[in-house]
């Protein structure tokens, strides 16, 4: 008996089996369920004009993906300090936006390698950066790619045209070296006995000026194993090049001339037509929106090497990220030539990528008055250097600044000064 009815629970399995075979058969599959929604946070710093570029940016992307949303953290000051108070509170953004500092989170193990997610992908740098890679160098270490570079405009030089004609002196290119650079700046120029009235060149003791003439005369900062090397021949000669300038040739202004030209940067000097050549970055052509006289822009010259400074910020994924196969996702889309194309509509800043730098948008800029070469800052890409960025980089930043601070105030010599940062810096980095 137990044996017939083990048969007959057989024989009913077997024919309710068949059933839901012939159903799965004969009717419409269902559809796997959604994937499951994904909740990110994005922090960043800047203005109104960041958080709405950032915000359209992001609704770009959530249109295509709509389970993955953003919410956008602005942070507008104190930024580092607020992020690592975060990490710390374990409510660190899923999706973190780095610059200079981007190794003293990496160096803490708080963001995470972004190799694994930029090989399967196949997302070629070069192709996306420039021939350098951008930034993408300077936000690697130890073979580890910590942040996609998201804007990064180069340091590029500004010139009045209307001087430069004055003075018959042809216009600035890649190729000018220093020597070139000294003979257009002595011609341009202008004194008055004893008093200046026109300056061919300003700059100051920010880190781009003088770090870019160090890069330029194929000096550096750190060598290929991150260690100190400021006081190579290389580095020593092109800040006593650069400290000549204004001591020895007197074609630039000393921090006392800016003082007592009411002011402390190059910026506003060139924007009131008494100096003809000045460094800076993208953000110097809105400031020159209402300038009288006709100005341009072009890459910075050289020396023994093109060198300049690339500026910007990238994105990197905290090691908190509970999903951060879909904060890649976003940080792809927000760094492809699609995501990075309002940067450009809204004139936020200069883009990372290398497509959006040499796209007509960018080039023929609709909202200026006068032509402008802005060709200038994609050329100046491919010349970018890796920015020494290291863990201490507050720390070294502040051991430059004391230091060439009084080589630029002409209170101290260059050589020994540079002896003194190098054993300074050893210092540290052992530390």
């Amino acid at each position: 008996m137990k044996t017939f009815k083990l048969f007959a629970v057989l024989v009913i399995l077997s024919m309710l089996l068949a059933a839901c075979g012939q159903t799965a058969a004969n009717e419409p599959a269902v559809e796997a369920p959604a994937d499951e929604p994904v909740n990110l946070t994005l922090s960043f710093w800047g203005s109104d004009l960041d958080t709405q570029v950032y915000q359209k940016r992001v609704d770009m992307f959530t249109a295509k993906n709509p389970n993955i949303k953003v919410e956008l953290v602005y942070i507008p000051s104190d930024y580092s300090q607020k992020v690592q108070t975060m990490i710390a509170g374990g409510t660190a953004p899923d999706i973190i936006q780095l610059s200079e500092d981007v190794h003293s989170y990496s160096s803490k193990g708080q963001i995470i390698s972004l190799n694994d997610f930029v090989a399967k992908d196949k997302v070629d740098l070069k192709v996306r950066y420039g021939e350098t890679g951008g930034l993408t160098t300077a936000y690697s270490m130890n073979g580890n790619l910590y942040a996609m570079p998201d804007r990064g405009g180069a340091l590029i030089l500004y010139y009045n045209k209307d001087m430069f004609d004055a003075a018959g002196v042809s216009y600035p290119t890649k190729d000018w070296t220093w020597t070139e650079f000294l003979d257009a700046t002595e011609k341009l120029t202008i004194r008055d006995g004893d008093t200046v009235t026109q300056y061919g060149f300003a700059a100051g003791g920010w880190w781009p000026w003088w770090m870019s003439f160090i890069y330029m005369n194929d000096g550096a900062v750190l060598d290929a194993s991150g260690q100190p090397v400021v006081n190579s021949a290389e580095a020593v000669e092109a800040i006593q090049f650069y400290n000549d300038l204004v001591y020895k040739y007197r074609v630039a202004p000393s921090p006392e001339d800016y003082a007592n030209l009411g002011t402390n940067s190059p910026d506003p000097l060139f924007a009131q037509g008494k100096v003809a050549m000045s460094t800076t970055g993208f953000w110097g052509i809105g400031g020159l929106k209402d300038a009288t006289f006709n100005w341009d822009i072009a890459p910075l010259f050289k020396n023994k090497k093109n060198a300049t400074v690339v500026f910007g910020s990238g994105l990197a994924i905290s090691k908190d990220c509970k999903n951060p196969e879909a904060a890649w996702k976003v940080i792809e889309s927000l760094t492809s030539e699609e995501g990075q194309a309002p940067i450009v509509e809204f004139k936020q800043d200069a883009p990372a990528n290398i497509a959006n730098l040499n796209s007509d948008a960018f080039l023929k800029q609709s909202w200026s008055n006068k032509p402008i070469n802005m060709a200038a800052l994609g050329e100046s890409a491919n010349a970018a250097f890796a920015l020494p960025l290291s863990p201490k980089w507050n720390e070294m930043m502040s051991v430059f600044d004391t230091n060439l601070g009084e080589v630029f105030a002409n209170r101290a010599e260059v050589q020994p000064t540079m002896d003194a940062i190098q054993e300074q810096l050893v210092e540290l980095f052992a530390q």
